[in-house]
């Protein structure tokens, strides 16, 4: 009885590995849309808040003019935060042609990452606008493929994240995590429905089209920029495009609590604030595109019932090691190292049911030596 189960659970994960790869090979094969001559002008507009993260690697990226076309770039920070000022300056000093504008926030405490954008919105003269976190490491392709997605039409754009901190295990465990499923939870869903919201990393808008919706109007109290922004492009009309734009994010979590918390608020954000304003056939689109990663850890739970169930876990783990190789080889483009792959057992036995506890969890999370309290819809309380 067992083995039919696992056999049935088996064939499920393997058809659905099937077509989800079937679907991101299409998408990336889609020629892209011509480059606009001239590029528009665009205003890169960087939250910064005292973190772990390389702050340094990010900014020297940044400093070397990553887009084809006039690039604005303001850095808004803390003022007490004296520590990524002087990271700051020291990236200027290394390359005196950046001259980035540089704003800070006098704000109670850390601002949240939506008064840091707003700072920066005041500063902001660009035909675009592209909000960008502190830890993106941009690929040269990234903001042009932004841009070039940014047709008649479409409100919003933004892309694809491949994680690269293997600096330690639950670095690298989050690098697994996101690398193995990155692709395969944000492109295939595009196939049956319009995104209705987008990937708050980095993102680009047309000013007018952001002005149009109403900008960022009313969101110094909000958490979810990213996900109120895509409801607004929605209602006027636009559509928020999926872009094979690639960026790495070089995320440090030095021990198993920082690990924790990261997955937690990842997933608490989107029930509190995403998927309540979501239709009920986007709700139901999205649980259907996760539930089938929940398998192989059902799989293994059958075998270690019925041996003879272990032929179909070895089949389950064996088609998501080799998609897991295409997707870094093929697309992604960054090497997990040697040890990184024992990892992927966490990834595909243990994490998903990680994720499924989350989703019944309390709603307070941990951000950045911050303690909040994620309300329905958006908005927030801190708490000591």
């Amino acid at each position: 009885m067992l083995i039919n189960v696992a056999i049935i659970f088996t064939v499920f994960y393997l058809i659905d590995r099937a077509w989800k790869v079937t679907a991101i090979a299409h998408f990336f094969r889609r020629p892209a849309p011509p480059a606009p001559q001239p590029w528009p002008t665009l205003s890169l507009i960087q939250p910064i808040t005292a973190s772990p993260n390389d702050l340094g690697a990010a900014l020297t990226i940044r400093a070397q003019n990553p887009y084809p076309g006039p690039v604005e770039q303001i850095l808004v920070f803390d003022a007490t935060d004296t520590v990524s000022q002087a990271i700051c300056h020291a990236v200027i000093e290394k390359f005196p042609l950046w001259q980035p504008k540089i704003v800070p926030t006098e704000f109670p405490g850390v601002a949240p990452k939506t008064v840091k954008q707003l700072a920066g919105l005041e500063q902001a003269s660009g035909e675009i606008i592209c909000f960008i976190d502190d830890d993106i490491l941009l690929r040269p392709e990234t903001l042009p493929a932004l841009v070039r997605h940014l047709e008649a039409g479409v409100g919003a754009t933004f892309g694809l994240a491949c994680y690269t901190n293997w600096h330690g295990v639950w670095g690298g465990l989050m690098s697994a995590f996101v690398n193995a499923n990155a692709l395969l939870n944000y492109i295939p869903p595009t196939y049956l429905a319009d995104p209705y919201t987008i990937t708050g990393h980095i993102y680009a808008l047309r000013r007018a089209d952001f002005d149009a919706i109403g900008g960022l109007t009313g969101m110094d109290k909000r958490l979810d920029d990213d996900h109120e922004l895509a409801r607004r492009v929605l209602r006027a009309g636009l559509r928020n495009r999926q872009t094979p734009a690639i960026y790495d994010v070089d995320n440090e979590l030095p021990t198993l609590p920082a690990f924790l918390a990261q997955m937690k608020r990842w997933f608490v954000f989107p029930r509190e604030m995403s998927l309540p304003g979501a239709s009920l056939p986007a709700q139901a689109l999205t649980f259907a595109a996760s539930l089938p990663n929940l398998l192989p850890g059902l799989v293994l739970l059958l075998a270690l019932f019925d041996r003879s169930a272990a032929p179909a876990l070895a089949a389950c783990l064996l088609a998501f090691y080799a998609v897991y190789a295409w997707g870094e080889r093929v697309h992604l483009k960054r090497p997990t190292p040697p040890w990184g792959w024992a990892l992927l057992l966490l990834v595909a036995l243990v994490l998903p049911f990680q994720i499924l506890f989350l989703l019944f969890s309390d709603n307070t999370i941990f951000w950045r030596g911050q303690k909040i309290r994620v309300r329905r819809g958006g908005e927030y309380d801190r708490l000591p």
